[in-house]
């Protein structure tokens, strides 16, 4: 016997019953029995079904505004590798289905590649990406289906149209060929036209550990965004070779001198190549190369000091042409190159071999902030997270005043009191995805003998700087200034007086458009930017470089590569060492660093251990010495969606001074004989309209912070009685006193509301 039963929405018909001949009779009543009772039982599953909202196609829901609830039915395209989101399609679309919070349970555990799926939920867009959460109601229609057939596009074509769709680009190749996939985040591509764009990986991908291909692939992904389109590999099966003319190694710099430097490049086919330069993203001059050949390499002299250079290669095999994308490189400057290292704190001068630093005082490092603002003559480029700091603010009025052109880019949440009332120099305020965590100043970047850049891991706050443990360089050179003006202007979206809020970038729309090795003085230096410059790789590069120590000193620590570059260290006999501020943080490495042997401590003295630094290879003869430090966090946020910038210095003597304040630190962290209880505070009224008052009588300071460690406020404790302070013009939120004395710290949370 059988039965053909047409659904069509909740519409069941018994269509067809056909009894075959050699049917027996005798059993026909039981039969029509059974089958009745089959067809109940069939209904009273399928209905549930298919009984839910009318359901549209994928195309149509995309259709509809955020928060508009919709039904739809794809198959699904995805599974786990890419964590708990589903993507699925339709003959129409695609779509991303995310079980966020309130959505019906098990999704993400039972919701597998290849199944038919029909899902209710609330649409929503989620840095960019359309999505469909929380899910509250979703089914399982039907297993195993055949997957959609990729669509054939080149780079050029991605758009909001084809998002959570399945796709295929032809001939792409990885600017990373022949590393490894070592880190979660972004792998930039580019396809056989010269289009860039991004291929993610998160942690737990099948791809993680794995080669990145060395040839041209043909990538099949599911295109995604994050503030910016990108593409997610499934497996290695979606990463197909293909027969490409490609790059090999894309063009790198070496060599760098006053009035030249040396391009290199591959390709996997013998050809010749024209080499592009000039001084803008579009170099006029060209130079022909007809030596058919696999490594290229060309010198190109006759170059300005102190100048970026953009540089593009035309490859050609017969007939076939390349072109790598336009790459900016720096020559050595004419400046002095001098390189001056502040620490707030004291280090342990017996550890820095008769080295000095330049200051290890609060005091010092405010000195000659002031007084390389005092001194600029053309320009000053600020962009610097937190800022309470009426002082420095006053100085940048006066150099306004004087005739000095003075930009500044701030945090978009209002973190900078000191801006506040609104200066008479031009300010933006920017990343509203995640945070302007940058801290560095750019003066007189066009003047030779007199630009210098500020960097390091130091806000602007009183708490900051007083308290809080921080490094602070001031570099004179004239190609890392222009350098680090580069990327100003890319956030200020204008090489102009004002900003140009329409082509301003921040976060994950920034480009990797900035030169990264550097010759300052004697000493090789890289900079970097998050997030568009993979930060986390070339941390985990320079601790790899390690052949005796490693130290680290860390506000906050969760990003894995770096964690386990520093666990194999150890287990290859290196001494590894590390202090963490803040080890409650969700992913916090430090537990993980415990349970492998690292010997890591948390920070416990009265002031945050607010440093970004690693430090490889100090005072070791024959090795490469170099140092991390930057505003860079060891984060995922810091690598993926912050603005952040980092230095690499590979100097000897740099790296003492650095090993010098870590070992101060580290003898004061272990000795400390604190009281782990500490006197007890409290913070009334709570929750606070204009005002509260501390009570705990005893002497010390106090920082008033939010979550993400903004200060906003900063004031002196009483000995006796109650401290009082003005909250009024706090933002309504979550805030915390943080009160230190000589017995540690401790962190008082309140609550700010509407008056």
């Amino acid at each position: 016997m059988e039965i053909a039963i047409n659904i069509n929405g909740c519409n069941i018909q018994i269509i067809n019953i056909r009894v075959e001949k050699d049917f027996h009779p005798a059993f026909f009543p039981n039969t029509i029995y059974m089958l009745r009772t089959f067809l109940l039982l069939t209904l009273t599953l399928l209905l549930p079904v298919f009984s839910h909202a009318q359901v549209i196609s994928i195309a149509q829901a995309r259709s509809q505004p955020a928060g508009s609830t919709v039904t739809v039915r794809g198959v699904v395209t995805n599974g786990d590798e890419l964590g708990k989101i589903r993507y699925l399609q339709d003959g129409t679309a695609g779509i991303a289905a995310f079980p966020g919070a309130g959505s019906a349970p098990g999704f993400e555990t039972t919701v597998v590649k290849g199944d038919s799926i029909q899902v209710t939920g609330t649409l929503v867009v989620f840095h960019g990406l359309l999505e469909i959460s929380p899910i509250t109601d979703w089914q399982v229609v039907s297993k195993n289906n055949p997957l959609p057939e990729p669509k054939s596009i080149t780079l050029a074509d991605v758009s909001d149209a084809l998002e959570g769709q399945l796709v295929r680009i032809d001939c792409v190749s990885f600017n990373d060929a022949g590393g490894a996939f070592t880190t979660s985040g972004t792998y930039g591509i580019v396809d056989g036209n010269g289009v860039a764009a991004d291929v993610y990986i998160r942690t737990g991908h099948p791809l993680q550990g794995t080669p990145v291909p060395p040839a041209t692939v043909n990538l099949t992904a599911i295109l995604s965004e994050y503030d910016d389109f990108q593409l997610l590999p499934r497996d290695a099966g979606d990463l197909a070779a293909s027969p490409c003319f490609f790059f090999t190694e894309k063009p790198d710099q070496s060599n760098i001198q006053k009035n030249s430097f040396t391009v290199s490049w591959k390709t996997n086919q013998v050809s010749s190549a024209t080499l592009r330069y000039g001084t803008t993203p579009t170099p006029a001059n060209e130079i022909a190369l007809p030596m058919l050949t696999l490594t290229h390499t060309y010198s190109l002299n006759g170059l300005q000091p102190g100048t970026i250079y953009w540089i593009q290669i035309e490859a050609n095999h017969n007939g076939d042409i390349i072109q790598s994308e336009t790459i900016p490189f720096a020559t050595q400057s004419l400046s002095s190159g001098a390189i001056k290292v502040f620490f707030n704190h004291a280090i342990d001068e017996s550890s820095a071999n008769g080295l000095t630093p330049a200051g290890q005082s609060f005091n010092a490092v405010l000195d000659e902030t002031l007084a390389r603002i005092a001194g600029a003559q053309q320009t000053i480029d600020v962009s610097v997270y937190n800022n309470n700091r009426i002082d420095i603010t006053n100085a940048l009025k006066l150099a306004y005043a004087n005739g000095v052109r003075v930009r500044y880019v701030a945090a978009i949440d209002g973190s900078s009191p000191a801006l506040n009332p609104a200066p008479p120099f031009p300010v933006i305020y920017g990343n509203s995805a995640a945070l302007m965590h940058n801290k560095f100043m750019v003066i007189d970047a066009d003047l030779t003998d007199q630009c210098w850049v500020m960097s390091g891991s130091m806000n602007w706050t009183t708490g900051n700087m007083t308290d809080d443990y921080n490094n602070t360089l001031f570099i004179q050179d004239q190609s890392l200034a222009r350098t680090y003006q580069l990327e100003f202007e890319e956030m200020w979206g204008s090489s102009g007086n004002f900003p140009d809020n329409a082509n301003s970038r921040f976060g994950a729309a920034k480009k990797d458009n900035t030169p990264h090795k550097f010759i300052i003085g004697n000493v090789p230096v890289e900079s970097w930017f998050s997030p568009s410059d993979r930060v986390t790789s070339r941390i985990t590069e320079a601790i790899q470089t390690a052949d005796s120590e490693a130290l680290f000193a860390l506000l906050t620590f969760t990003k894995d590569e770096p964690a386990n570059a520093l666990i194999d260290a150890f287990n290859n006999g290196i001494q590894v060492r590390g202090m963490i501020e803040n080890t409650g943080d969700q992913g916090t490495e430090f537990n993980y660093l415990i349970s492998q042997g690292v010997n890591v401590q948390q920070h416990s003295l009265g002031g945050t251990l607010h440093h970004k630094y690693g430090v490889i290879d100090a005072n070791l003869s024959g090795s490469a010495p170099l140092v991390i430090t930057g505003s860079h966090n060891w984060t995922f946020s810091a690598e993926t969606a912050n603005d952040e910038n980092t230095l690499i210095i590979h100097d000897a003597d740099i790296a003492t001074l650095y090993k010098a304040e870590f070992e101060r630190r580290w003898v004061e962290n272990t000795t400390s004989t604190k009281s782990p209880s500490g006197p007890s505070f409290q913070v009334f009224p709570n929750p606070a309209t204009t005002s509260i008052a501390i009570t705990g009588g005893m002497q010390g300071k106090v920082s008033i912070c939010d979550a993400t460690g903004k200060e906003y406020l900063y004031d002196l404790l009483h000995s006796s009685g109650t401290t009082s302070l003005s909250v009024a013009q706090l933002p309504v939120g979550q805030y915390f006193a943080i009160i230190r004395t000589n017995h540690g710290t401790t962190t008082v949370p309140f609550q700010k509301v509407q008056r």
